[in-house]
């Protein structure tokens, strides 16, 4: 009998709702995680109420978005942008990354969505 090691793995249609439309959030970058799994980026932006909320989004790992041309520098916390991104289930702060717009427009950490749609959280 041989043995064989099996990798696991989450969905993201689990943890995201791909069939909702898109959320979008301005705000500062507070960290840009190039680390595996998944990098993240975090952005604090404002609530209804005014309050600071931070997000949390996560994108493809760090060999699939090197090889696209991006790096650990691609954002840096401070910077001002526009996330695009699939929502939590949970309601959670939380998200699956669409795009970031930059402050002069640019858009950058671009994955394909069939069919999405947008609203402004």
């Amino acid at each position: 009998m041989a043995g064989t090691s099996v990798a696991g793995h989450h969905g993201t249609g689990i943890s995201y709702d791909l069939t909702a439309p898109l959320a979008t959030i301005k705000g500062t970058v507070t960290e840009f995680a190039w680390r595996n799994p998944h990098v993240s980026i975090f952005i604090d932006t404002k609530d209804a109420q005014g309050n600071t909320v931070n997000y949390a989004l996560e994108h493809n790992n760090v060999n699939s978005l090197a090889t696209l041309g991006y790096n650990r520098n691609t954002l840096r916390p401070g910077q001002e942008v526009t996330a695009v991104f699939h929502p939590s289930r949970s309601g959670a702060p939380v998200g699956l990354t669409v795009k970031i717009v930059l402050a002069d427009g640019k858009e950058i950490l671009q994955r394909q969505q069939a069919g999405a749609q947008t609203r402004d959280r």
